[in-house]
């Protein structure tokens, strides 16, 4: 459902893997449906309802954030099992909705975080939880690209994106961007984000009625800071984590430097050789660069890909990689963030169901 934007980069998984079949591809332009209707031989519609027949066993939801709750309780309710994009939705009220169903269904219901294919992320879990980095003191996270200029002049020449919606989308760049890095960061750490501290802007998209740049602070249950700065009007990408004995940072998607106090590591993706050197500060481990590209969103082959961990689940009758609820806790950390910059103070984060 939904099958243009990122769904051209992953169609091929559906494609490659021998236990699916796609009987229908729903979108509400029918060019862009029957374009992707010809890769698998399948049936294309603009209507939602085909995802409900009952020959569909899954349903995958790649429509605007507002259109989620409505789709995703539909198709849960209907006893499909569901991978739905992220964010869960534009607001936590219907994120909390689309979890309530799901907490209901005994199908295998999950969130697409495409940044969980890259063996990367699993690697840094794995050397946070053997203490490699020590105490986890600060994270950090740049992600920026220019869609929000370029969305604003198609806007102000009449063609309008759900994107440039503030009712639609949920807010701008933070809330589209950052869910990547605020997850990725709860997950590999097993903290939680306890308070965040927040300012957005809009300085070079007046057509978007969202920010173009976001920029928060998040503290975390043990007292680590976490900074996460996002816009849609510049561009870069870089990931941190800083401990007491070791660091890792990434860059632009390819280049990982690593220092770890602890030794030798290696993983599925980071091989690193350990050593030590000293500074007026003490020993430190030696800093290494390594390459690390990403894999391709529509890679089968790839044992991460979340859309074949999805398939795979629903297929053995197994939960979800990324669950809803997991997802959902990401918009209660993105509420926090939008309140404090509407209201310029801190705000904790509340966990209470809605």
């Amino acid at each position: 459902m939904g099958c243009d934007g990122m769904a051209t980069h992953y169609r091929s998984v559906y494609r490659d893997l021998p236990f699916v079949q796609v009987v229908s591809c729903i979108d509400i332009d029918l060019g862009i449906a029957n374009e992707a209707a010809k890769i698998f031989s399948a049936s294309a519609t603009a209507d939602f309802s085909a995802a409900l027949a009952p020959e569909v066993g899954a349903v995958v939801i790649n429509t605007p954030n507002m259109l989620h709750r409505e789709q995703a309780v539909a198709a849960i309710e209907a006893g499909k099992h569901v991978l739905l994009q992220k964010p869960v939705a534009a607001n936590l009220v219907d994120a909390q909705a689309i979890a309530n169903a799901a907490a209901h269904s005994d199908r295998t219901v999950g969130l697409y975080m495409s940044y969980f294919d890259q063996p990367l992320i699993h690697d840094l879990r794995d050397m946070i939880s053997e203490g490699r980095l020590g105490d986890l003191v600060h994270f950090y996270a740049r992600l920026m690209h220019k869609g929000g200029i370029v969305a604003s002049a198609d806007a102000l020449e009449g063609k309008h994106s759900w994107r440039t919606s503030l009712e639609k989308t949920g807010g701008g760049c933070f809330i589209q961007l950052a869910v990547h890095y605020i997850h990725i960061f709860q997950w590999i750490s097993g903290l939680r984000a306890v308070r965040a501290t927040a300012f957005t802007r809009n300085l070079h998209s007046p057509g978007v009625e969202g920010e173009d740049l976001g920029v928060a602070i998040l503290e975390m249950e043990n007292g680590a800071m976490a900074t996460l700065d996002t816009s849609w009007c510049a561009n870069g990408e870089q990931m941190a984590v800083h401990g007491t004995l070791g660091r890792v940072e990434y860059s632009n998607a390819r280049w990982l430097y690593v220092a770890s106090r602890e030794g030798a590591f290696k993983g599925r993706a980071i091989d690193y050789a350990g050593g030590l050197t000293t500074s007026y500060d003490g020993a430190h481990g030696v800093e290494q660069r390594i390459e690390i590209p990403p894999p391709s969103f529509g890679d089968s082959a790839n044992p991460l890909n979340q859309h074949r961990m999805f398939l795979e689940a629903a297929r053995d009758s197994r939960p979800a990689f990324c669950s809803i609820e997991s997802g959902v806790d990401d918009m209660r950390v993105v509420s926090a963030v939008y309140e404090s910059a509407r209201t310029g103070r801190a705000v904790e984060i509340k966990r209470d169901k809605i």
